[in-house]
């Protein structure tokens, strides 16, 4: 019972955090906070 009730435990937080981290890194690059340069092989001439 008690390892069962575990698993279910750490299996929400993975879910909570990884829910986090995924909307963290798209509204970060959405805003402008991390906008990495183009590389000068796709830059068009």
């Amino acid at each position: 019972m008690k390892n069962k009730l575990m698993k279910g435990i750490v299996t929400l937080g993975a879910s909570i955090f990884t829910v986090i981290a995924f909307a963290t890194s798209a509204s970060a690059c959405g805003w402008g906070f991390y906008q990495p340069k183009e590389p000068k092989c796709l830059r068009e001439k």
